[in-house]
């Protein structure tokens, strides 16, 4: 009798010392129950990894000799051997256990016409389908288990047999397990990151969120990654803001030295947080300064509030009166209507005063007719509103520039204060209380912004921003003071160079007679590469501040791409300070989509239970990066569970599907 063979599946597994019926899966590291048999292996093998199981059948097929008439013929038996039943020689079991599987997804797709039956990969196609639909319209896990759902699934495939919820989730738990892998190995070899950090409160629930993202350069695009979205069970001190930050760094494998800057807001916890966790890195978010001045300057002025007053409280009452906001959107020929005022958004107080002023006739006409309305603006508060509008635009157009930028980096913080300023200071108003307001917004940015010529990161980032220089520094101490560093960080750049190389030098060469004027030529050599190297360091600045600026539009590391050849120490230090994000937008933006999922889906009383995570695809053999959400928000059946964000979907399908099944 010939010995038994051995079940390739086998090769996925290490024998446990100690529990003869048990193994360990190489793949997942999961201890599985043999029983003394290979069924539970194989079924392990089959339901988590696809690909490895699909690479046993390969294997098996080209040593079997079965015929496949009896496959076709016996194909639904052995399904439910396989099922039911241990097996010692698995390797075939696995290659029918597939094509049954296969002729049952294929059946599901007919229709009573003579429609083709679909090919194998279609199985994968409508998983891969229904885990993005989940995803891209921010849909429960429950929604395999809607009535209606069903009944669509019903119409379309018929023998189509919809996964369960805990299917659904273990789906997409493999795939953000083999995507944050090859993430974190691709997140190793950045050099310098961004990061930028900030707190969330829900209201609804009462829950508090500490959001964190990084940003980083990759060729010449600047990207940005979630790691990790945790809810705050503990006060929210500068300690333990420190230790979550460093605990999504180890996560991550990220080094604390490549994180260059840490963004974030001005409370003072996050400003120590942040020294504790990664040294002096800290940015203040611009976009936030700009709020607090104008919010500031606005509230300084007595009159001005009470004008705001007056406006919000006619807004509020045609939002009360469905017959006058009727006849407002009657009167209007596109159906303007009234803004109301968001607190945290000073900007949103601007649109109030701009569309009050747009709509001041009409609004005055349907006013003047209810008893009960009240009182309307007088024409000199009307002009008074106007002239404010005046001032406040700027300060308008720099917070659109912040927000509509995808990634606001921070070379350009230095030129849109020096053009805000330039904008506000000429102004000509007749009215007293524009020109307070005008006086108020000059000595809160000077407050807030003097010295930002002065932070080193800021000025170096401008200057080799190759769209801005030296032409928005007003301080010439400052902008001398910044090409100073410049220096500095080419020549210790140089300088590690050379140490480098003399130590390879040294090592490669054997070992010589003894001279005692050894020495003398080193020091000699050291001092000839260092007066090259001084040379070098002033030819490539000089080069790069003579030639002409870029246009506003470019993408500067395109511009340094082109310049890496001709100057290529100060590229290595360019690329640095051009990838700083200058606001902590990016993590605002995230509170933001879950603020409107949470309007979208409202609460139940089921319970998120495990991580959350969302991941997406950037580009084809490009980067993949993941943001995190990790929360246990009441969101309808556990909303902000891991899910797939698939920024490009065609390219995810053809490209990445083997990677994603791994």
């Amino acid at each position: 009798m010939a010995p038994s063979k051995k079940s390739c599946v086998w090769k996925s597994y290490d024998k446990i010392e100690g529990a003869s019926n048990s193994a360990k899966c190489k793949l997942c590291q999961k201890s599985i129950k043999s029983c003394g048999n290979t069924t539970n292996l194989i079924g392990h093998i089959k339901n988590v990894h696809k690909a490895a199981f699909r690479e046993l059948n390969n294997e098996s097929s080209k040593n079997s000799n079965i015929d496949s008439n009896t496959i076709n013929k016996n194909t639904q038996s052995v399904t439910t051997v396989a099922d039911v039943q241990p097996s010692t020689s698995s390797a075939d079991v696995m290659k029918l256990t597939e094509e049954a599987d296969a002729d049952k997804i294929s059946d599901s797709f007919k229709d009573e016409g003579n429609v083709p039956v679909p090919p194998v990969p279609k199985r994968q196609k409508s998983i891969i389908a229904l885990i993005y639909m989940i995803c891209k319209d921010n849909q429960p896990f429950t929604i395999v288990e809607n009535e209606g759902f069903r009944n669509l699934i019903k119409v379309i495939a018929p023998h189509y047999k919809l996964p369960s919820k805990t299917t659904l989730t273990r789906w997409v738990d493999d795939k953000y397990a083999a995507l944050s892998t090859v993430f974190k190995e691709k997140l190793s070899n950045i050099e310098n990151l961004t990061l930028t950090i900030d707190m969330w409160s829900e209201t609804m629930s009462m829950r508090s969120f500490l959001g964190i993202t990084a940003h980083f350069g990759v060729g010449n695009e600047l990207l940005s990654i979630t790691l990790g979205v945790y809810q705050s069970n503990e006060r929210h001190t500068s300690e333990y803001i420190a230790e979550m930050l460093l605990k999504t760094c180890t996560e991550w494998a990220i080094d604390r030295d490549k994180i260059s800057s840490v963004a974030t807001d001005n409370a003072a916890n996050m400003v120590k947080a942040i020294d504790l966790a990664f040294g002096k890195k800290h940015f203040p978010c611009f976009a936030h300064t700009l709020n607090l001045v104008a919010q500031n300057s606005m509230q300084q002025c007595t009159e001005l509030r009470s004008l705001i007053t007056k406006v919000k409280d006619i807004v509020t009452w045609f939002k009360q009166s469905n017959i006058a906001s009727n006849e407002l959107r009657k009167a209007t020929q596109k159906e303007t209507k009234l803004i109301e005022e968001v607190p945290t958004r000073w900007n949103s107080t601007y649109h109030v005063i701009e569309r009050f002023s747009e709509l001041r006739t009409i609004v005055n006409d349907i006013i003047i007719r209810y008893k009960n309305a009240p009182p309307m603006l007088t024409a000199s508060e009307l002009s008074i509103l106007s002239s404010v509008l005046q001032v406040l635009r700027p300060i308008e157009a720099a917070t659109k520039e912040v927000l509509a930028d995808k990634y606001y980096t921070s070379s350009k913080v230095i030129p849109l204060i020096h053009c805000l300023l330039l904008k506000i200071k000429p102004l000509k108003l007749e009215e007293s209380l524009a020109k307070e307001l005008q006086s108020v917004i000059l000595k809160e940015i000077d407050k807030r912004m003097g010295v930002i010529e002065r932070v080193t990161s800021l000025a170096i980032a401008t200057i080799l921003d190759p769209r801005f220089k030296k032409m928005h520094f007003t301080d010439p101490i400052a902008c001398s003071s910044a090409v100073a560093k410049v220096k500095e960080l080419m020549k210790a750049t140089i300088q590690n160079e050379v140490v480098e190389s003399d130590s390879s030098d040294h090592s490669d060469k054997p070992e010589d007679n003894f001279s005692l004027w050894d020495d003398h030529h080193k020091l000699v050599h050291k001092s000839w590469k260092t007066a090259k190297s001084d040379d070098a360091i002033s030819d490539e600045l000089s080069i790069y501040l003579r030639s002409p600026v870029g246009r506003l539009n470019e993408n500067p590391l395109e511009i340094w791409n082109d310049l890496k050849i001709q100057l290529p120490k100060l590229h290595t230090i360019a690329y640095k300070y051009l990838t700083m994000v200058g606001t902590s937008v990016p993590s605002k933006r995230l509170f933001s989509k879950a603020a409107q999922i949470f309007l979208e889906h409202p609460l139940t009383h089921k319970r998120a239970d495990n991580d959350s995570a969302v991941v997406g695809v950037i580009g084809n053999q490009k980067l993949w990066f993941v943001w995190s959400v990790r929360s246990s928000i009441q969101l309808r059946d556990a909303m902000f569970k891991k899910v797939l964000d698939f920024e490009k979907t065609s390219m995810f399908l053809t490209d990445a599907s083997e990677n994603i099944d791994a």
